[in-house]
């Protein structure tokens, strides 16, 4: 079994951790059950460091779901929190809005108070109500008198009541605009909360996007290494292929959008060439490291270990797959994610196999090297000698890169 890297191993210990804590604590009572932001915190900071640890190229399909899993919990709960967010900020800018329609209107019913009031001393300086009390004695009847009496009372009423409405309503402008500034203050307030979970929400599907591009990535190459596999392992190929095929389908499902990408077909440096298998066969690389690879053949061969396998693929033929399962245009052929093909398929020129720089070892005329194996253990102890190293989740796969 190949060595785990640190980082790997942190990133397995989060995610057990948290399956774990989720399986194991008992039930919390109403009054230890706890809020909505503190499980929104810690679900956001597991996403982080799930996204900061795991090394996409060596962890496990089940790690990288478990993974994906995560992040999409994070996106959702700060999407859901955005959304309450920005519901609180419009009802609070609804309040405002309501408080400074009002305070229109009682500026606009003042000034007509003020106009009236304004006209009422005018019209008390003209005719002073003196006269009209006087009118009175003047007056042919008791009855006239009377009902000239009541004239007079009737308009002071009037005028009291314009006066006392004109007080009023400066005293409820008052309160008005009292209010309007705490509305103001909450909407302020709203409107950070609103801004700061929008940041939040973007940071999080940043850190979507950035986690599904690199899974992406390992998928495309994991893809492409599954045809090239046919060859030389039809069963391991197939296998590749299903399990790709599940993580293609859980990257989905996680609404993560990788970004696309680009490749363009490299030829072979050198051109190609053909190597003997001491045990049999050939295999076919760049004429750049040919004479490498048949030199790594011979010594192996020497120490009593059998070693071949496959490793030029033409890019053609993964030109042609891509037009069966992605489309016809240059994008779908040449750019569009290998996860949004049907079935999921690798971008040509993305494998150093179409380079002819990458093999696949099958060890003493069996199936690929595995780790553990007598095959493993000399490729791992000699190789580099000739050029060659591995990629570590995959034992049979060597190349001038290591990927």
């Amino acid at each position: 079994m190949r060595p785990i890297s640190r980082r790997t191993a942190r990133a397995r210990a989060v995610i057990a951790a948290a399956v774990a804590a989720a399986m194991l604590a008992p039930l919390p009572s109403s009054a230890q059950e706890p809020s909505a932001e503190d499980q929104l915190d810690d679900v956001r900071e597991q996403a982080e460091a799930v996204a900061s640890e795991i090394d996409v190229i060596e962890a496990e399909d089940a790690e990288i779901q478990a993974a994906l899993a995560t992040i999409q919990t994070n996106v959702a709960g700060q999407q859901v929190v955005v959304t309450a967010a920005e519901d609180a900020l419009a009802v609070a800018e609804a309040d405002v809005a309501a408080s400074e329609a009002a305070i229109a209107d009682l500026e606009e019913e003042i000034v007509a108070l003020d106009q009236a009031a304004d006209q009422m001393l005018v019209d008390a300086f003209v005719d002073p109500p003196i006269n009209h009390a006087l009118d009175a004695f003047h007056a042919e009847t008791l009855a006239d008198a009377t009902v000239k009496n009541a004239i007079v009372a009737i308009q002071a009423d009037a005028d009291a009541t314009a006066i006392e409405q004109l007080d009023a309503a400066q005293a409820e402008l008052e309160v008005e605009k009292a209010a309007q500034e705490e509305l103001v203050t909450t909407a302020a307030a709203k409107k950070t909360e609103a801004d700061t979970a929008m940041a939040e929400l973007e940071t999080a599907l940043a850190q979507q996007a950035t986690f599904a591009t690199e899974v992406e990535a390992r998928l495309n190459a994991k893809l492409a290494e599954a045809e090239s596999l046919k060859a030389s392992d039809a069963a391991l190929s197939r296998q590749i292929l299903q399990e790709q095929a599940a993580l293609a389908a859980s990257l989905e499902a996680s609404q993560a959008q990788p970004a696309s990408g680009s490749s363009s077909i490299t030829p072979a440096p050198g051109g190609l060439a053909t190597v003997t298998c001491p045990g049999g066969g050939s295999i076919t690389v760049a004429g750049s490291i040919g004479g490498d690879v048949q030199a790594l053949l011979d010594a192996s061969a020497a120490d009593g270990v059998t070693l071949c396998g496959g490793g030029y693929r033409d890019p053609a033929a993964q030109v042609e797959l891509r037009r069966s399962h992605c489309g016809t245009s240059n994008y779908a052929i040449y750019e569009m994610p290998s996860s949004q093909c049907s079935p999921p398929t690798a971008r040509p020129g993305s494998s150093m196999h179409e380079q002819g720089l990458a093999i696949d070892f099958t060890c003493d005329n069996g199936g690929t090297v595995s780790s553990g194996t007598a095959c493993f253990t000399w490729l791992s102890n000699n190789a580099a000698r000739y050029g060659l190293y591995n990629l570590p989740s995959e034992p049979w796969h060597w190349s001038t890169n290591g990927n």
